[in-house]
């Protein structure tokens, strides 16, 4: 059994002496055991907050935050694991000791899967910019017994882990998808309580690793074309910002591409490049999988939700939904009506059995 007020002792030292941060011992937990805390970040090296969840096998942070400084963070892991990254805002990148060069960079909006040896590594991120990242770190048997058998990712890593070196799932960083970031979203605001919440964030990170592995299996190969120039990175992310943003104002490719300051054939090429979709593939699933959130809200009807992401007659946000997912809005609208009137009735139930606290099911 962990000691609680170890980890929290472990998470006040992280907040005041931030330079140097030593992973939670994630491999000495029992089952169902979770800790989760909320972090503020209040010194020289970041300034924001974060959160985090440690559990068997399992360790999930997030940080939202920028940095008054150009002080790298040194990290000290316990042992070789798996690191599932995922950059939201701002480029960063590791390097080990002793070394200059970054063995991974990642830019705002890619993810990746890597092994990570058992060395002491830097965190490095732009400063004054606002960054934001969720990173979920899994122990090598977790990833394993749950990869089919004779995967060759495992021989990779096992090979890796062996000569203490870095590998990774894709040598090409992978776009994040509307799918996953609405899975991220999920376990940063979740309401399971107990057991359940070990439950639940075992499979959502069980959900991102089969994600990542589908992705990765239908990414094209690498080309040999230049890389993008950052200034062409920004006018795609600038491009991606108004696409989620103006969910209710169409736009076209035209406008969309004087908007950023690019070309049309540009606007396509470049940003399918860096997100793994056309333009308006990834605003349609990010549209849906917006759609699906807000319907998850009580107060907000489907016809309301229609006009939120851009649909001026409901029933064409019907059918593109139920093309979507494979169920129609009203499933989801069903559903929650069913659980209050359920509620209703348990809450009516339990008063009239008054002090007695008994009820018979017949």
């Amino acid at each position: 059994m962990a000691n609680y007020e170890q980890m929290e002792g472990d998470k006040i030292a992280r907040d005041i002496q931030i330079a140097s941060w030593k992973f939670p011992d994630f491999g000495n937990f029992q089952e169902h055991e979770v800790i989760e805390n909320d972090i503020e970040y209040k010194d020289d090296l970041r300034i924001g907050w974060g959160k985090e969840f440690i559990m068997e096998d399992i360790y999930i942070w997030y940080g939202k935050f920028h940095s008054p400084s150009q002080k790298p963070l040194a990290v000290i892991p316990l042992q070789s694991h798996i690191q599932m990254f995922f950059s939201l805002g701002s480029p960063m990148s590791y390097r080990h000791e002793n070394e200059r060069e970054p063995f991974v960079r990642f830019e705002t909006h890619q993810q990746n899967m890597l092994l990570l040896p058992k060395k002491n590594w830097y965190v490095e991120w732009q400063p004054e910019e606002d960054n934001e990242a969720f990173s979920i770190h899994i122990s090598t048997d977790f990833l394993f017994r749950n990869l089919a058998r004779g995967h060759k990712l495992q021989a990779r890593f096992e090979s890796a882990n062996q000569s203490n070196s870095p590998a990774f799932l894709c040598q090409r960083h992978l776009p994040l998808t509307p799918r996953t970031l609405s899975v991220l979203f999920d376990i940063l605001h979740h309401d399971c309580k107990g057991q359940q919440k070990g439950m639940f964030l075992k499979a959502k990170v069980i959900e991102l690793i089969a994600l990542q592995l589908d992705q990765f299996e239908q990414c094209p190969p690498p080309t040999q074309s230049d890389p993008l120039q950052e200034t062409d990175l920004k006018k795609m992310k600038h491009a991606r910002e108004i696409l989620i943003g103006n969910l209710e104002t169409p736009i076209s490719l035209k406008d969309l591409a004087r908007q950023v300051g690019t070309n049309e054939f540009n606007l396509k090429k470049q940003f399918k490049l860096i997100f793994g979709d056309t333009v308006f593939g990834y605003q349609h699933k990010y549209r849906m999988q917006h759609a699906r959130e807000l319907l998850c809200k009580e107060e907000n009807k489907i016809s309301e939700v229609a006009q939120m992401v851009g649909y001026k007659h409901a029933t064409h946000f019907t059918a593109a939904f139920k093309k979507h997912f494979g169920y129609l809005p009203n499933k989801i609208r069903l559903s929650l009506l069913y659980f209050f009137q359920a509620l209703e009735s348990l809450e009516a139930l339990a008063a009239a059995c008054g002090d007695s606290g008994v009820v018979t099911l017949l």
